[in-house]
């Protein structure tokens, strides 16, 4: 049986790239946002050279308070969520904030804790991988969390926006 941490993240790795043989099929970034209120957000995009792909993840509720909850008469415990998948042009100029150099010059900033926004990055391309935390990116003013962060919230946006207004 999973421990709360574990369906915790089961559920908020849902929508990161699976993996083949060991290793991603895929360069991707999947950027999860936990903000100090409200539900959390998965980012995630996988770099394809014809047709890059955005899926973006709004839970309703805040999902630590979902896989903490006891299920009450037959009640389902699994979150709702809105979510928006989309393909991205190839040429879109997102791609110059999430290239390599940048995704790796984002460090670890472990040093916080419940009350602070907090982002987790799992992230392939061109051979390199990692995955990194960040408590609290704008107050640290670590500019390359804040491109990667700004680069997937804007991109996320236009998408959203274009939905609106259909």
């Amino acid at each position: 049986m999973l421990s709360t941490v574990e369906k915790y993240l089961e559920t908020l790795l849902a929508f990161v790239p699976k993996r083949k043989a060991g290793r991603h099929a895929v360069d991707y970034v999947s950027l999860i946002h936990v903000p100090v209120h409200g539900p959390e957000r998965v980012y995630s995009l996988v770099f394809d050279k014809k047709s890059p792909l955005l899926t973006v993840a709004r839970y309703k509720e805040t999902v630590w308070e979902i896989v903490e909850r006891k299920p009450v008469d037959g009640e389902s415990l699994s979150p709702e969520l809105d979510a928006l998948q989309a393909e991205v042009a190839a040429d879109h100029p997102v791609f110059e904030y999430l290239d390599t150099p940048t995704l790796g010059r984002c460090q670890n900033h472990s040093e916080g804790g419940v009350g602070q926004e907090y982002f987790l990055m799992l992230w392939q391309k061109d051979g390199q991988a990692n995955v990194v935390e960040c408590y609290e990116p704008h107050f640290i003013q670590d500019s390359s969390w804040q491109t990667v962060i700004d680069a997937m919230q804007a991109l996320s946006g236009q998408f959203e926006y274009a939905l609106q207004e259909s």
